[in-house]
Parts: C-alpha cells; sequence; structure tokens
C-alpha cells in the first residue's frame, strides 16, 4: 500500500513516562531509522510522585509543581528518544482510584478529545498509531479517544496498542541503551532495573492486510503517491 509523505509514527499516551516505559524502544528504534515520531501525552502528571518522594496527599506534594516536573522529565526524556514532535493536551490527571478531579482525563468526553487527537493526526498524518493499554482509567480512556481519531481522520494505516505478547514484535535490543537513558529521565519515578528487549503490539486496526506476525510496524506500507489513502 503507497503512502505520501514521511514515514511517521505517532505515539499516544495518558501520562508523562508512558512513552518511555511503554513504547520508549519502538520509537527509538524508528527515530534511529529516520522515521519521524511523535508523542502526544495527554495530561501532566499531577498524580505522580513529587521529586522529594511524596505521594499525593501528603506533606509535600503540590500538583502543580508535580506537573512542571514532569513535562521537564518528558521532554529530556523525548530528547533522548530522539522523539521529533510532542505535543501535550494539558489535561488533568485523573489518578489511579477514587474520586476524579475536576477536569481529569477520563471525564472528558470522548468525542471532545478525539477532536483534538484527530486534529493532530491532521497535521502530522502518520501512517501509524500506537497507544498504550492498561487497566488504568486514563489509559482506557486513551484507547477509547485514539480508535474514535484514527476512525475519524482515516488517515493512519494502522493502530496499535502495546501488549504482553502480540502478533507484533519489535525487536529493542540495539536502542536498550537509548531506552534506559530516556527512563533514567524519569528520575522523580524512580524506573529502575532491566526491561524487556521486545516490546509487543496488538494489531487493533488496518488497511494493509499485510499478514501477521509481524516484525515491523510499518510492515506493508511504503511511502510513495502524492496522497494517504483513507478507511
Amino acid at each position: 500500500m503507497e503512502f505520501g509523505g514521511p514515514r511517521t509514527l505517532l505515539a499516544v499516551h495518558a501520562h508523562p513516562g508512558d512513552e518511555s516505559t511503554a513504547t520508549g524502544g519502538a520509537l527509538a528504534h524508528y527515530a534511529r531509522q529516520g522515521a519521524r515520531t511523535v508523542v502526544v501525552t495527554c495530561t501532566n502528571g499531577e498524580f505522580d510522585d513529587a521529586p522529594n518522594g511524596a505521594v499525593p496527599g501528603e506533606v509535600g506534594h503540590h500538583p502543580k509543581a508535580v506537573a512542571a516536573h514532569r513535562r521537564a522529565e518528558l521532554q529530556a526524556a523525548c530528547d533522548a528518544l530522539g522523539i521529533s514532535d510532542l505535543e501535550l493536551l494539558g489535561y488533568h490527571d485523573s489518578g489511579p482510584g477514587g474520586e476524579v478531579p475536576e477536569g481529569g482525563l477520563c471525564t472528558i468526553p470522548v468525542e471532545t478529545a478525539a477532536g483534538r487527537l484527530a486534529a493532530l493526526i491532521e497535521h502530522y498524518r502518520p501512517q501509524v498509531v500506537v497507544t498504550h493499554y492498561s487497566s488504568h482509567r486514563d489509559h482506557m480512556h486513551v484507547i477509547r479517544v485514539a480508535k474514535l481519531a484514527v476512525y475519524r481522520t482515516g488517515i493512519p494505516a494502522k493502530l496499535y496498542l502495546t501488549a504482553k505478547e502480540g502478533s507484533t514484535t519489535i525487536d529493542v535490543s540495539e536502542v536498550a541503551d537509548v531506552k534506559r537513558k530516556a527512563l533514567l529521565c524519569h528520575a522523580s519515578q524512580q524506573v529502575h532495573g532491566p526491561f524487556a528487549l521486545l516490546e509487543h503490539y496488538f494489531r487493533a486496526l488496518d488497511t494493509t492486510g499485510v499478514p501477521l506476525p509481524e516484525t515491523d510496524l510499518f510492515a506493508g506500507i511504503t511511502n510513495h503517491g502524492p496522497d494517504l489513502p483513507r478507511w
């Protein structure tokens, strides 16, 4: 299937740090290959730990200060991964449970957030979109938002969700040092220890018809021709 424009991978995540822990290897892998890589981060990460280790609700945890610190860590991690473009939607982190704060991401109508993501897809015109699957309520909301935005624009050929095991497996061993550097940029989250050298993805949407299993998110896609096909 032929596509116009540069080879572009767009990753949409709920919180600062998700880009490195969930898709950092793939992002670094394709950035190293010369693809345009775009990270869309939906929340500010206010419910993350403070740099002093304080958790939400404890003395020393100031959500606005935490958000500013997490944005700085996010930018540093994206620089380490070689990310071409970082987009911040600026929604409030909903937290892992309990009462959702005003403006929390999971309270935002899917159509509203999807409209903003769709505008970015229209701008960057990615052939591939990836997002992070987990049971966290913000992550589940992001999956719904990403699916609607992909359908609404008809631009991406593929949508992938991260998975423990998948029909699409990316070997990230050659960029392990880059992923590790990005993880260390999120020092306030104390992300340490080994990580898998294979990243697994579930292909949720596809227009290429390329058979599974895959070892390349861009399998079945060539970037020739003036226009991107629509769904």
